[in-house]
């Protein structure tokens, strides 16, 4: 087995080093000397290859950005050469999950845009069961297509095969929402995509965690291969311009301060009136209660109970059942949202808190079947977060984004959690308790939530004004300046 993966290793190694010669033999060719319709047969793959091999390459990373310019010179003059024979730009927005959909104002302000066609294309999750895929992707396209976006689905779900980007049609820029792009089928992962289309990043959540090392954020997200891929990056506060200034091999030359365009929702009220606001979350209520008077609480676990790259967050697993308790306990008092991140119930399975699918569906059940409780899966959580009352969670980007309602907080603890500067700064403008303490958690719903008294309103609201406010800081919400960014292009 060793000898095998000995081999597999070798072999890749021989791949790379042959697609680096082509794209050697391919510039001596003049293959991209006006960077026109030939580019077209080389993808990221080969730059792929130069990443792999970087640090074996004499001058591997100065050689990593040279062809990094010519990939993205080669995106940028497309799209140029098409806007000028007249022709609609096609923007897709890859989207994997409703609930992590973080681009609604770039996406309404590009579908404005007559010389745009700007769609959505939902992938399947494939590092998933396929019962817990086709769930999850059903899910999500439903979403959006009962909602009237033009929406494409990259699975049919009938024949149980992906589609292809021919058959969904393909784009010239494509808008990630997620670097976990492995997760994703071959088709849609970067490697695989021409030099002819332009990468764009959105990240679908704020990075507040960090492992033990300090090593997970750099690894995963300021100096992964795909970030050094985009053309440009739309990051959510300055802290994270900085990470990438600091540790990426492009040392953040494709990095946009911009704020994070989720959040364009709580600057934008006007829109939508608070009757509105609450149909839209659906709170849900016993019978004979007036909503009026009860309180609105999200309870939100994280799906680390493994530890995954040194990140662990859960502890769901001690107060799952407390839950429940608490919800009957206030049943005409305080109505609850069970937000569970999207990948729990995957997790919880592999972790044995929950023996099968089947198991974890019949504690859901338990949820829905309270009069003051129901869940959120695949849905816009922002509704919610606007009508609510508080929060108690053990995730960690929901600790920033819920900071844009300024309203209280529970954050449960363990000792393993860690986190990168910005989470711990955070975390410390929050109540926080032991997630296993009941008696603490219970004392945060009768003291903070039902009796009101927030003792941290205005440390929270300090550290936004100082941190997150990106519309104080550029002028603009974060939507307009991404699209300005983008359609600078033609």
């Amino acid at each position: 087995m060793r000898r095998d993966k000995n081999m597999d290793k070798k072999q890749e190694i021989q791949d790379e080093v042959q697609l680096i010669q082509d794209l050697f033999d391919g510039i001596d060719n003049g293959d991209f000397n006006n960077f026109g319709e030939t580019s077209d047969k080389y993808t990221f793959k080969y730059l792929k290859a130069i990443w792999d091999l970087q640090t074996v390459l004499d001058g591997g990373k100065e050689l990593y950005k040279q062809i990094y310019e010519i990939a993205i010179k080669c995106g940028i003059r497309h799209v140029q050469q098409k806007y000028k024979t007249g022709r609609k730009i096609k923007v897709a927005f890859l989207t994997i999950s409703a609930a992590e959909w973080p681009a609604e104002s770039v996406y309404r302000l590009l579908k404005m845009n007559e010389n745009v066609e700007a769609y959505l294309v939902v992938g399947p999750l494939i590092d998933r069961s396929v019962e817990n895929m086709e769930d999850a992707f059903e899910k999500t396209a439903s979403f959006f297509e009962k909602r009237g976006y033009d929406v494409r689905r990259a699975y049919d779900s009938k024949n149980k095969k992906v589609r292809l980007w021919e058959e969904i049609g393909k784009p010239d820029i494509v808008i990630h929402l997620t670097h976990w792009y492995k997760s994703l089928p071959e088709e849609y992962q970067i490697e695989n995509y021409p030099f002819t289309i332009l990468n764009c990043y959105i990240p679908y959540a704020m990075s507040l965690a960090d492992n033990a090392k300090g090593t997970f954020m750099i690894n995963s997200s300021n100096n992964s291969m795909f970030l050094n891929m985009m053309w440009h990056i739309y990051t959510d506060t300055m802290y994270h311009y900085e990470g990438y200034r600091e540790y990426q091999l492009l040392g953040g030359e494709n990095v946009v301060f911009t704020g994070f365009p989720k959040m364009d929702f709580f600057y934008n009220k006007i829109e939508n009136t608070s009757d509105q606001l609450m149909l839209m979350a659906n709170w849900k209520y016993p019978t004979g209660c007036d909503p009026k008077n009860m309180k609105k609480v999200i309870i939100a676990p994280h799906h680390t109970f493994l530890g995954y790259g040194g990140i662990l967050y859960s502890t769901f697993q001690w107060n799952m059942y407390f839950w429940i308790y608490l919800a009957k306990k206030y049943e005409n008092q305080i109505s609850f949202i069970f937000k569970p991140h999207p990948n729990l119930r995957t997790r919880a399975i592999e972790a044995e808190v929950f023996r099968d699918a089947g198991d974890y569906e019949r504690y859901i059940d338990l949820w829905e079947k309270l009069p003051n409780a129901r869940v959120s899966a695949e849905e816009s959580y922002l509704e919610i977060f606007a009508t609510s009352d508080g929060m108690i969670m053990d995730s960690n980007s929901f600790l920033a984004e819920y900071m844009y309602v300024n309203k209280p907080l529970l954050f449960l603890t363990r000792e393993e959690q860690t986190f990168n500067k910005l989470g711990r700064s955070i975390v410390d403008t929050y109540d926080q308790c032991d997630g296993r303490d009941y008696i603490g958690i219970e004392s945060f719903l009768q003291n903070v939530i039902l009796n009101g008294k927030d003792d941290k309103k205005e440390i929270r609201a300090d550290f936004f004004g100082k941190h997150l406010d990106y519309l104080a800081k550029n002028g603009c919400l974060a939507g307009e300046m991404i699209y300005n960014d983008i359609i600078s292009l033609l």
